[in-house]
C-alpha cells in the first residue's frame, strides 16, 4: 500500500470504460490504445442514464481512446460538463502480455517490459493527487485504476475486474477510524 495520504476525503464516482475491442477479444489491452465496440458505446450510454440523477461537477478520465469515449458519452448527458485528461491513470503497462489471452497470466506478477502492481498503483494514486478535495468528481478509467483506488482506500488487494461501464460510488468513512465502502450506482 502506498504511503501517500488518503486520496479523497469525500464521496466520488468511478466508471470503467465500456467494452473495448480488447475486452471483446478477451485479451489484455493494457497500454494499447484500443477503441470501444458498439456494445461499449451502448454500455457508456447506459452508464450515463444510471448517472442522470447524480450531481457531477468534474469528470476526469484516462486519455486512452476507450476511456475518453466513455467519458465523453457520459459528459454529453450533463449540461456544461467537460472531460479533463489525467495522463497518469492510463491502464497498467503489461509489456509482453498485451494482446495475449487475459486468463494466461498472473496479474500479481511484473511482466517483461511492463509495470508491477505496486508501480502501477503508485503511479495512479500520484496522478490523482490534483483532484483530491474536488467534489463531486467522476473518474472514468480502467479496471486497473479501480483496483489501485481500492487498494489505496480500502486496503483490498485483488486482481478481479470491475464490470464495464458500471458506475461505482466510493463512500468515505462515516467516523474517524472507519473504512471506505464501495457500491454500484443505479
Amino acid at each position: 500500500m502506498t504511503s501517500l495520504v488518503p486520496l479523497f476525503s469525500s464521496r466520488f464516482l468511478f466508471v470503467r470504460h465500456g467494452e473495448s475491442e480488447a475486452n471483446a477479444e478477451k485479451v489484455i489491452g493494457g497500454s494499447r490504445d484500443v477503441a470501444l465496440t458498439d456494445v461499449g458505446r451502448q454500455e457508456a450510454a447506459e452508464a450515463a442514464a444510471r448517472l442522470a440523477n447524480e450531481r457531477i461537477g468534474s469528470v476526469f478520465a484516462s486519455p486512452m481512446l476507450r476511456t475518453w469515449e466513455t467519458a465523453e458519452i457520459i459528459a454529453a448527458s450533463k449540461e456544461d460538463l467537460e472531460v479533463q485528461a489525467v495522463a497518469g491513470i492510463t491502464e497498467r503497462r503489461y509489456g509482453v502480455w498485451e494482446g495475449q489471452p487475459k486468463d494466461q497470466f498472473d496479474r500479481a506478477l511484473k511482466p517483461n517490459g511492463g509495470e508491477s502492481p505496486e508501480e502501477f498503483n503508485a503511479r495512479t494514486i500520484e496522478a490523482l493527487q490534483p483532484v483530491t478535495g474536488l467534489s463531486p468528481v467522476l473518474i472514468v478509467a480502467h479496471s486497473g485504476t479501480f483496483r489501485a483506488l481500492r487498494v489505496h482506500l480500502l486496503g483490498v488487494v485483488a486482481y478481479d475486474s470491475v464490470p464495464n461501464a458500471q458506475p461505482i460510488e466510493f463512500l468515505p468513512p462515516s467516523s474517524t477510524g472507519g473504512s471506505w465502502t464501495i457500491q454500484p450506482v443505479g
